[in-house]
């Protein structure tokens, strides 16, 4: 959660006060502009902790974005998607083949070796990671890796975009301050 100071407030109300809407107009610009760091951040702090390209979390991802308005101060950004299959993830061997399959999906922890999983080329799914629920041929089902909502929520993806969040916040209050005093956005 990012957070406006009440000492950020205070100052911005002791320096516009007296302009109509100014203090408004400073904070949802900050906020919305926080809200695109949250974004931009998000993907590079997901892929700098798990095994995954930023290609497929962009493709994987729906963000829902609610902006701020001078009458709404309240900003928020909504992650949602379906879980990935294993296959995009650092999977070893990558094409089909019979041998043991090796997973990696977060950069800090060892790949994991998968005993009874496999590698196959199903045409028209793709090549994907699979598990043999039983002897029987026709009993397997695709594995799957985290979705991009659950990987937003681990603590150090969590806490860097947060923290850049909130250094946008902090930058950008004084930039829009001086904005409206010189007359743009005003």
């Amino acid at each position: 959660m990012i957070e406006i100071t009440a000492e950020q407030v205070e100052r911005v109300n002791a320096v516009l006060g007296g302009l109509q809407n100014a203090p408004n107009k400073v904070f949802y610009n900050v906020i919305n502009r926080a809200l695109s760091t949250v974004r931009s951040q998000s993907g590079k702090q997901i892929a700098a902790t798990y095994e995954i390209k930023q290609s497929e979390i962009k493709r994987n991802a729906n963000m829902r974005l609610k902006r701020a308005t001078a009458g709404d101060l309240a900003g928020q950004i909504e992650f949602a998607g379906t879980v990935i299959p294993l296959m995009k993830f650092k999977v070893s061997p990558k094409e089909p083949r019979r041998s043991t399959v090796s997973v990696q999906v977060l950069r800090e922890s060892g790949g994991k070796r998968l005993e009874s999983a496999y590698v196959a080329d199903l045409g028209r799914y793709g090549v994907g990671v699979f598990e043999r629920l039983t002897s029987r041929r026709a009993t397997s089902q695709q594995l799957f890796g985290p979705s991009v909502a659950h990987m937003m929520e681990n603590e150090n993806v969590l806490e860097q975009v947060e923290g850049s969040a909130q250094e946008t916040v902090d930058k950008r209050l004084e930039h829009e301050i001086s904005r409206i005093l010189n007359g743009y956005g005003g």
